[in-house]
């Protein structure tokens, strides 16, 4: 949060010598960063970004409070005076008004009526002391309250004692759908759950700690004024704020949680300046509704954890100065040290270690050892697989893939019972087992997604569970892959892209006749296999880490061949049991073929281009009729497969 402090205004309750850029420069070491000063007409103003768990220094008197503390450490004297409003709290009248709350949504609620308002003109050192903040003046009433926010801490409220019916506040929760219009005029409608004050008689007439209400806003008409400080349940604060996008610098304050005990203050400092400026009376008693009061919070820690944990010793006379110095009050017994926390610090600080940073910041981040790291080397750093497995992805998806989450609990008859893993106390029978593949997920996502897309590529990454009789199960890091309306030319092809092209694993496919698997090889490993199912889909599946052990960041360079290759188109009539792959493996081997690649198909036909070459000599016309008529004769003796003639 950013605020912005005049120096002025600051050194009201600062006694130092110290200049603007001085105090710029050592708070932003030990405390609240100041980003830049700004010099104004015989004025600095300090431009501050406050924390979320620092509100405490969010006011004039906080930050004050802060540099008083710090600039003792850089030999800078600095002495905080206190804030002690003293209002003449004689009355002359006794007005009535009565605070009711449902359900605990405030922390305290304190009021008083003021009545005779005299004056509605602000004096201009408050209207100046307002606008070098970033706000603007409105009028003496108003202005009082965001001088009480600025100076104190904590956000104020003015209404208008006669518009509120039956002098009464309910504190309550709003319902869905109610509405409530703000001082300014806008209208809003509530979603429910928002902290509300009512007037007994279901009307809105505040959003209490964020905006005032068009219904009870103060006006030169107003003759009384309820002065009015709320301190509510932050979360709430700021769900409302930010559902209804109403930023005002009182929710900004509120939402933050502030201190419950500085209400007592901030309403003492409103009176006074109200009997100051307004020429004021009060009208009522003080109203005071704080049915639990903040308890002081003891955190304990030892001098031997502060040395530890700061590698550095600070005797027990500097860490008590310190600590005295923010507020806090320390007490030693032997090496055993109490600290008493301000309410203003309570959220703050709760554990010892919060007791250790105090005393590092006041004592001096700068002045802390810097020591190189003793001992052994630790272990060399061991990669990880996050980047394939995104890079893995990112191909996939380019290839018209969609990645999937599937459940790692599947049913019976998604794995072998005899090989798998079973709960002890599964939720239900879909849920019974820990898987073995992604095959069986994938293809049931598939058919969850039937009839939606003429064609579906799915992709998982994900462990599967392979039972240990001695151990914990193994988890593999799996790929997953499973088509839909793809031919197996097209799935290879996806798969030669994936591994052969961007990962560049040279790979070679296995068939087994048998079962019809397809093992895809990498220099005699298996990678992963691709299976063509009964109905027709396709599924695959590989081990990550088999993937990342063969693939490279970069090709093997291979020398430009002296001599050139004579490069032809070969058409073949091949039968449907016969695999493409073998053909092409048979081909590949054979002596003085340097490449042998699938190009163009139709039917039956398969349109393949050879690459004759070789690295001693050209080849003539003459060498590849040799060559051309040793691949036919193999092809034939094999598979019992001839050229097309054309």
């Amino acid at each position: 949060m950013d605020i912005l402090i005049p120096d002025s205004w600051m050194r009201e309750y600062l006694d130092t010598p110290a200049k603007p850029g001085d105090i710029a420069k050592y708070i932003s070491l030990c405390g609240p960063s100041v980003e830049r000063i700004e010099k104004v007409t015989g004025d600095y103003i300090y431009h501050v970004e406050i924390t979320t768990n620092r509100i405490d220094s969010v006011s004039i008197y906080g930050f004050a409070r802060e540099v008083s503390a710090i600039l003792p450490t850089f030999n800078i004297p600095a002495k905080l005076k206190q804030l002690k409003p003293s209002p003449n709290l004689e009355r002359i009248d006794n007005l009535n008004f009565s605070i009711i709350s449902k359900g605990g949504l405030v922390k305290r609620a304190i009021g008083v009526v003021l009545t005779d308002i005299k004056n509605w003109q602000s004096p201009e050192i408050i209207a100046r002391r307002l606008e070098m903040s970033g706000m603007r003046s409105l009028n003496a009433v108003v202005d009082i309250t965001n001088i009480v926010m600025l100076e104190v801490g904590h956000p104020s409220h003015a209404f208008d004692y006669d518009k509120i019916k039956n002098q009464k506040f309910v504190i309550r929760e709003s319902v869905a759908g109610e509405k409530v219009t703000s001082f300014d005029g806008k209208t809003y409608t509530l979603t429910g759950g928002d902290i509300v004050f009512d007037d007994g008689e279901g009307k809105i007439i505040d959003l209490p700690g964020i905006i005032g209400t068009k219904n009870s806003v103060v006006d030169e008409n107003t003759k009384k004024v309820l002065f009015f400080i709320d301190n509510n349940d932050p979360a709430r604060i700021r769900k409302t704020s930010m559902g209804l996008d109403i930023r005002t610098v009182a929710a900004s304050i509120n939402e933050k949680g502030v201190d419950p005990e500085l209400a007592n203050t901030a309403l003492l400092k409103g009176i006074e300046l109200f009997e100051t400026i307004c020429k004021a009376k009060l009208a009522s008693k003080i109203f005071d509704f704080y049915p639990n009061p903040t308890k002081t919070k003891i955190v304990k820690t030892t001098k031997e954890y502060i040395d530890k944990v700061l590698g550095v010793e600070i005797s027990k006379t500097e860490i008590s100065k310190e600590l005295t110095a923010l507020g806090f009050t320390p007490t030693w017994k032997s090496n055993k040290l109490t600290v008493k926390i301000p309410s203003y610090r309570a959220d703050d600080i709760s554990i010892p270690e919060d007791i250790v940073e105090e005393v590092a910041r006041l004592y001096g981040y700068y002045k802390l050892p810097s020591k190189l790291m003793a001992g052994d080397l630790p272990n060399l750093y061991q990669p990880s697989t996050f980047d394939t497995e995104r890079k893995i992805k990112q191909i996939l998806k380019n290839l018209t893939g969609i990645e999937v989450y599937t459940l790692s609990l599947v049913p019976e008859e998604f794995v072998d019972i005899n090989n798998a893993l079973r709960l002890k106390n599964p939720l239900g029978p879909a849920t019974e087992f820990l898987r073995t593949n992604l095959k069986n997920s994938l293809v049931d996502a598939i058919n969850s997604n039937k009839g939606i897309y003429e064609k579906l590529f799915l992709f998982e990454i994900a462990n599967v569970y392979k039972p240990n009789k001695s151990d914990l199960p193994a988890e593999l890091l799996t790929l997953g892959l499973a088509f839909d309306g793809y031919k197996y030319t097209e799935v290879k092809g996806i798969v030669n892209t994936l591994l052969h092209q961007e990962l560049n694993i040279g790979t070679n496919y296995d068939i087994d006749k048998a079962t019809g698997l397809i093992s895809i090889i990498s220099k005699k490993d298996n990678l992963g296999t691709i299976e063509i199912l009964s109905n027709g889909l396709i599924t695959a599946e590989f081990g990550v880490e088999s993937i990342i052990a063969k693939s490279k960041a970069y090709i093997s360079f291979e020398p430009i061949p002296k001599y050139p290759a004579q490069i032809e188109d070969i058409t073949l009539s091949i039968p449907k049991k016969v695999y493409l792959g073998e053909i092409i493996n048979t081909v590949k081997q054979m002596p003085l073929v340097s490449n042998f690649d699938l190009i163009d198909t139709y039917d039956h036909s398969f349109t393949f281009r050879i690459w004759y070459q070789d690295k001693n000599k050209t080849l003539t016309d003459q060498d590849v009729k040799v060559i051309r008529k040793a691949v036919f004769k193999q092809l034939k003796s094999e598979f019992d497969i001839a050229p097309k003639e054309n």
